[in-house]
């Protein structure tokens, strides 16, 4: 039995929605230092191995946010030269975590531009109960859980289209960690410019 028009648009706008929520932007590669893992169940100090490596994940994909505060917020740029500002809409996000007395180096690449970075205690705790991975324990509310907290300053972080770089220095007279949130888009899924183009098809032929 065939379907009317007016059944198939709604179908075909049902089947763009679930292929819409299911998109999402995530980690694509990673070089020197930066290793992908899971997101894992918690993330407080010593929690996860200390060591050289610094720790990457995928948080929450295709949340809405209204308005949450980064520190990097023009791509390009970096830390040398911040601009704050705020992301907002469907975001995708990450996490980076360095947890060692030491330097470390490297890349993070998306399937999507990065479009901003918290990387301040404040920023990192109002966003850990919004875009924080479910089921992992942050260390919110902890003293320089953040890259630049005084007296260590020596770490640098830079966003250019997809690729974060990272220069994470802990070397000091007290212990230390760091974490970074990267935002980035959500992309479309496969196929649904497709699917959209053939709701609009139907549409118009439902208006004739």
């Amino acid at each position: 039995m065939s379907l009317n028009p007016a059944v198939r648009f709604v179908s075909v706008v049902a089947a763009v929605a679930g292929l819409s929520a299911a998109a999402s932007a995530v980690i694509t590669g990673t070089t020197g230092a930066p290793f992908q893992i899971a997101a894992p169940a918690s993330c407080i100090p010593f929690a996860l191995p200390t060591g050289s490596q610094i720790f990457v994940w995928n948080e929450q994909q295709g949340v809405n946010v209204t308005g949450l505060p980064v520190d990097l917020s023009i791509n390009p740029s970096n830390s040398g030269s911040p601009t704050a500002g705020f992301v907002a809409g469907l975001v995708d996000s990450h996490f980076v975590h360095f947890d060692a007395l030491g330097q470390a180096n490297g890349t993070v690449t998306f399937n999507s531009p990065i479009i901003g970075v918290a990387y301040s205690d404040t920023f990192l705790d109002v966003s850990d109960p919004v875009t924080g991975a479910f089921g992992t324990v942050y260390p919110t509310g902890t003293p320089g859980r953040g890259v630049f907290t005084l007296p260590f300053l020596n770490s640098f972080v830079d966003i250019n289209g997809n690729t974060l770089t990272l220069k994470l220095d802990t070397i000091s007279p007290v212990y230390d960690f760091d974490q970074i949130r990267v935002y980035t888009r959500t992309v479309p899924a496969p196929g649904s410019m497709a699917l959209l183009g053939a709701g609009g098809l139907l549409a118009s032929r439902r208006r004739r």
